[in-house]
């Protein structure tokens, strides 16, 4: 099963045209060595890995033609004392698959333990809140618990970190192109639409992480962590840039220096930490609606990693967020052009009611100060459709 992903393409050039300015205190820019170091064991498993193997083994053949850390890497690591490593990840990642998650579960549990490089072996952890039953939820827990302990092992009998060290000038180069590309006060806007705030935002590059890029693809995926001082969200994001590998490993170019791409994770992904949490609770009641997750839909949903109904909610309201931030913000421009995007090329085609309904909640912010009460009524565009709609408007 394909992981919950974000796609975007090189036309989302319209996501803020303005000139990027000084970064605010509450976001930043960095690298992770736990994420990177469990990038580094996917690339090793993909040969021996039981579900989606195709797609794995697509991902890194190409990727590896245009990510010069994933090369390096594997010519680095991808040796025969590291096979049983590698079958122990394949069978990690397969049984995760199992449970119905892919590696975005993974994310907020590596962002709570300490970084590998200081040298503590990994501790407690705290599953993010799940719809699981209690048992399930037992068997989850041990299963990562035993996993990360091979993988800091890992790390450190293998000088991982030392292999991070020798290319931070690669680490160093994604992350300015990226501060170079986001605007300050995004997380502002979002905050003040839905009525909540986060201690710290953080956009982690991952020249590790495989994702076929084709105009300008990217991939993100949203993790939040909760700690002493608030709620810290971080989104861990693929390159987008193809960057040719050269013998001499001198680059100039680190994959992350296209503008619309990187505004667009940046800005969709923290938007999960939003939406996704409180949606958590309404599971039961958006399944009862999955009839309208329709063939022709699942079709159209396919290539963008959205397989089944809970997760094409989830985007969509994702995007009538973007949407109507960008209304509020008087950005006309960006406002048609994500209104025009998301719903006749990504095809979520409930956008029009949703924004219908949504006025209500931007019209009365005393009776509704959070966004998250007002999701019961946003639910009703979905249960007041059917099937029909559905196949009609993707025709």
């Amino acid at each position: 099963m394909k992981q919950k992903l974000v796609i975007v393409l090189g036309i989302l050039f319209f996501i803020s045209c303005q000139k990027p300015q000084e970064q605010t205190s509450n976001f930043e820019v960095a690298y992770n060595v736990n994420v990177e170091t469990y990038f580094l064991a996917e690339l090793l498993a993909v040969k021996y890995r039981k579900t989606n193997s195709q797609w794995e083994n697509h991902k890194l053949s190409t990727c590896q033609e245009y990510q010069p850390i994933v090369k390096l890497a594997l010519n680095r690591f991808d040796t025969a004392d590291n096979a049983d490593f590698a079958k122990s990840t394949a069978i990690f990642c397969d049984t995760l698959v199992s449970y119905g998650y892919g590696n975005d579960i993974i994310m907020p549990i590596l962002l709570q333990l300490p970084d590998f490089s200081k040298h503590k072996k990994p501790g407690k952890f705290k599953l993010p809140d799940l719809q699981m039953a209690p048992q399930k939820k037992k068997e989850l827990t041990a299963l990562i618990s035993q996993y990360l302990d091979k993988l800091y092992q890992f790390y450190t009998q293998k000088n991982v970190g030392h292999f991070i060290k020798e290319n931070l000038g690669f680490y160093t180069g994604a992350i300015n192109e990226i501060k170079a590309a986001v605007p300050a006060d995004f997380t502002q806007a979002m905050e003040h639409y839905y009525g909540e705030k986060r201690h710290r935002y953080v956009a982690l590059v991952s020249p590790m992480e495989i994702w076929p890029i084709e105009e300008n693809v990217g991939r993100g995926i949203s993790a939040t962590v909760e700690k002493e001082n608030g709620k810290t969200v971080y989104e861990v994001m693929s390159p987008f840039v193809q960057v040719p590998i050269n013998a001499s490993h001198s680059y100039n170019s680190y994959g992350f220096d296209y503008e619309g791409t990187a505004r667009f994770l940046t800005i969709h992904e923290f938007s999960h930490s939003f939406v996704n949490p409180a949606l958590e609770g309404y599971r039961a009641r958006i399944e009862s609606s999955s009839n309208l997750f329709t063939d022709t839909l699942k079709e159209k949903m396919a290539s963008k990693g959205i397989t089944n109904w809970n997760i094409y909610v989830i985007e969509s309201f994702v995007r009538l967020g973007e949407i109507r931030i960008a209304a509020i913000q008087k950005d006309k421009e960006r406002e048609k052009q994500l209104r025009k995007y998301h719903t006749e090329t990504e095809y979520f085609i409930f956008l029009p009611q949703l924004e219908k309904s949504i006025l209500e909640f931007e019209n009365n912010r005393q009776k509704y100060p959070e966004w998250q009460e007002y999701i019961p009524k946003l639910l009703e565009v979905f249960e007041n459709s059917n099937p029909e709609f559905v196949n009609n408007a993707l025709q």
